[in-house]
């Protein structure tokens, strides 16, 4: 099919210790399409989406969904929440910056959204088969990301926090610097910034001719997944957002502080996500950006004149990692549609076979490491709400290294990782449960006018298994 490209890594092993994989950029709702486009589906493991997945289980909930009146409908998705069809591979996907944000919201640790189809949550880590696979959703907008607030968006949204539900937080961002340096896969919807220099940009110019601005200003992408994918150097980055296909190596000496290949973007000025695609859906060839995330002169001053987000972290912030040649394969998909490249199928080899989930194979486990980053981060969140939003933002956008947090958390955390290992010793006690329930109206029962907020029986039981703070969701009418 010509909307497939089969891509293979080097394996050395033997190919009984590999995962097929297939790739996803935006869904869009376009389940049945993207489903009935990988063939032999059945020899498959996995589907991973990388935002823009829009989970809407009723009308209602396209009050929260982000896309212009015109262009909203229901889509696919709600089928597959009723039960009337089921998704025949396991599917595991990210948030974007078009999504039904009140259930994402409900499920803020992650969850299954339908039968076999898991959201990797705000920000979340699980294994599967062998592989170690982490995300975190949404996009960076530098306003929310200064701002800084710490309570979760409330129903109804506004012509704001419509928006700003799915601009990705500080805590999120503190969250995935934490985790460990030795994961197979990574998750975002849009780019690292100065990723273009690592791939074939006079190909993806071409394609895409007015991204050469943005590019030159190092405005295309977000400046906090440029420090990510250096700092945790994971096998593989996925993104998806700005509707192109493009691939990218990474290749870093670990265990110093430079990179390996320099980045030309080093000193560029990096202002924000400018790339809120607007879905044109007459439209299919160049999409127009929102303009609404611009920043104004102070803040271009400030980026023009101190930010630089590729430096390492110093080893006094960071765990200790063993020198050796790490590679970093990026790819980015376009958005599910005729004529466009928004599927890829890989294999990938397996390097923990004694995991459980490689043992047990089929089920999905929760990263230990992602549980005590929840639980140490949210009660910080709960117990220092002033101190976390007095934080320099401003700052740690400038340099990460100089995030106070992590030197001051990182212990804490480890030391919760550790009480796990030593004290849970049945590892099943951290499989995902196949818990998922229909907690909000279908389709064909919605009868409510009102968006409203569906307590989530996986979230609950989440927070209550491994001590985790509750999310408080609040509307409106509830102050």
């Amino acid at each position: 099919m010509k909307n497939i490209i089969y891509k293979y890594s080097f394996v050395v092993t033997t190919m009984l210790n590999t995962l097929k994989i297939a790739i996803e950029g935006c869904c869009h709702g376009e389940l049945n399409t993207i489903y009935n486009s990988i063939p032999d589906i059945k020899s498959l493991d996995l589907l991973l989406i990388c935002g823009d997945f829009q989970s809407l289980r009723n009308k209602c909930d396209l009050q929260s969904l982000n896309v212009p009146f015109k262009y909203q409908r229901m889509a696919d998705f709600h089928e597959y929440y009723s039960g009337k069809r089921k998704a025949p591979v396991l599917t595991i996907f990210i948030g974007g910056n078009h999504e039904c944000s009140s259930y994402l919201q409900e499920l803020k640790y992650g969850g299954w959204v339908a039968p076999n189809i898991y959201y990797l949550g705000e920000f979340g880590s699980i294994w599967y088969k062998g592989l170690q696979i982490t995300g975190w959703s949404g996009i960076f907008n530098y306003h929310t990301f200064i701002a800084n607030h710490i309570d979760m968006e409330k129903l109804p949204f506004d012509s704001t926090t419509i928006r700003s539900v799915y601009h990705q937080k500080l805590s999120n961002f503190l969250k995935m610097y934490m985790m460990n340096h030795d994961m197979d896969i990574v998750l975002s919807h849009d780019w690292p910034v100065g990723i273009e220099k690592y791939g074939n940009l006079k190909r993806l110019l071409k394609l895409k001719p007015f991204f050469k601005d943005d590019i030159q200003r190092g405005q295309l992408g977000s400046p906090l997944n440029k420090f990510l994918i250096h700092y945790l150097r994971p096998r593989y980055w996925f993104s998806g957002h700005l509707h192109v296909k493009f691939e990218a190596r990474i290749v870093d000496s670990v265990g110093g502080n430079d990179e390996k290949i320099s980045d030309p973007t080093a000193n560029s000025i990096t202002e924000s996500n400018k790339e809120e695609i607007s879905l044109d859906m007459d439209d299919e060839e160049e999409e127009e950006k929102d303009d609404d995330n611009g920043v104004g002169f102070e803040e271009k001053f400030y980026f023009k004149q101190h930010l630089n987000s590729t430096k390492r972290p110093r080893n006094d912030l960071t765990p200790q990692r063993d020198v050796c040649e790490h590679a970093t394969e990026f790819l980015a998909l376009d958005k599910c549609g005729k004529r466009r490249q928004f599927l890829e199928i890989k294999t990938v080899e397996v390097n923990n076979t004694s995991h459980p989930s490689f043992i047990n194979p089929g089920k999905l486990y929760y990263s230990k490491r992602s549980i005590a980053i929840n639980k140490v981060v949210e009660k910080y969140l709960n117990d220092n709400r002033q101190d976390f939003t007095d934080l320099n933002t401003k700052q740690i956008l400038n340099n990460p290294q100089l995030f106070p947090l992590v030197n001051e958390l990182m212990p804490i955390i480890e030391n919760e990782f550790k009480s796990m290992q030593k004290n849970i010793t049945d590892e099943d006690f951290f499989m995902v449960p196949e818990n998922f329930q229909i907690v909000a109206p279908t389709n064909d029962e919605c009868i409510e006018s009102k968006l409203k907020y569906y307590p989530n029986n996986q979230t609950l039981e989440y927070c209550e298994k491994f001590g985790i703070p509750k999310p408080v969701l609040c509307e409106k009418s509830d102050q």
